[in-house]
């Protein structure tokens, strides 16, 4: 079988890499990639799943963002002039992207050596940007291959312990909370500045933020993430901290008190059961979310 992904021999040692690298792929001429195809596939999905604007900035407040008044079908098809952004979310509900993530995950899996953690929890994104668009500055909770299909872009990534980037609390998630983070063009002085073209790929680690530049043509971006037990517990852990520090609750960094930590996960897993219990009794996320946070919460997740 093809290598659809190519990792260099050497590239990933014994544990799972903490920063950006580089790999290789052979999508960019796959069918599922062609905008016939993704404005089908776009308009067949819920409308929770695609999520589209016009032309934004690194530093984009979310409650500006501006909108483009098409349909989501519409700005596939019109991409090339309307200057939008979309994001196909979880694309893998389609069978065909489905086997596409886990054959692309697959054969990662087995070129790093397993160091991937079973590569849990898989979801697949497609990005669909006019030319010279942007993609603010935001953090992903997951692992994430970047595979670059049609187009150029260029990414700045910055690693999320540096304090001078983000703070913890800008980085802790609880529902409703948009992805956006605040930018400052100063902040280029310390990231990699990655530049790729169709059949590029590169790797983004768990929560570190990054924003795209997209190139004079039409970009098309296939993002493939998953988890390890490792980033589900810190995920776990960042909704808890998030939830005590608005309770006025000052909380450590991950790692200082592991026992503490351990006692925090366990605590969202308990939560965790009660929320999805009551979200199959009341019929709903929505729902369920507006009982437990709050109507505004529920309104914005």
């Amino acid at each position: 079988m093809t290598d659809l992904v190519k990792i260099e021999a050497g590239t990933v040692g014994e544990e799972m890499p903490v920063a950006t690298f580089r790999l290789k792929h052979q999508l960019a001429d796959h069918p599922l990639f062609k905008l016939d195809r993704l404005a089908r596939l776009a308009a067949s999905l819920p409308a929770e799943q695609v999520e589209f604007n016009g032309p934004v900035q690194p530093n984009q407040d979310p409650k500006l963002t501006p909108q483009n008044g098409l349909s989501a079908e519409e700005t596939v098809r019109r991409i090339e002039n309307c200057q939008s952004w979309m994001v196909i979310k979880n694309c893998e509900t389609d069978p065909e992207y489905k086997a596409l993530l886990d054959a692309c995950l697959d054969q990662a899996a087995v070129q790093t050596g397993g160091v991937m953690g079973g590569a849990k929890k898989r979801q697949a994104f497609i990005f669909v940007t006019s030319p010279n668009n942007v993609t603010p500055l935001h953090m992903d909770p997951e692992y994430n291959f970047l595979l670059q299909v049609r187009g150029t872009k260029r990414m700045s990534l910055f690693n999320h312990k540096n304090r001078d980037i983000v703070t913890e609390e800008q980085l802790e998630l609880y529902p409703g909370k948009h992805r956006n983070l605040p930018y400052r063009e100063e902040f280029e002085a310390v990231g990699a500045r990655q530049h790729l073209e169709p059949g590029d790929s590169i790797f983004v680690p768990l929560f570190d933020p990054h924003w795209v530049q997209n190139g004079p043509e039409v970009s098309v971006s296939f993002s493939i993430t998953w988890h390890t037990d490792y980033s589900l517990r810190m995920v776990k852990l960042s909704y808890v901290n998030a939830g005590l520090r608005r309770l006025g609750m000052p909380q450590a960094s991950a790692g200082i008190h592991p026992a503490l930590d351990a006692l925090k996960v366990a605590a969202y897993d308990v939560a965790r059961f009660g929320y999805d219990l009551m979200k199959r009794l009341l019929g709903g996320r929505k729902k369920a979310v507006a009982l437990v946070f709050g109507r505004k919460a529920a309104a914005i997740s």
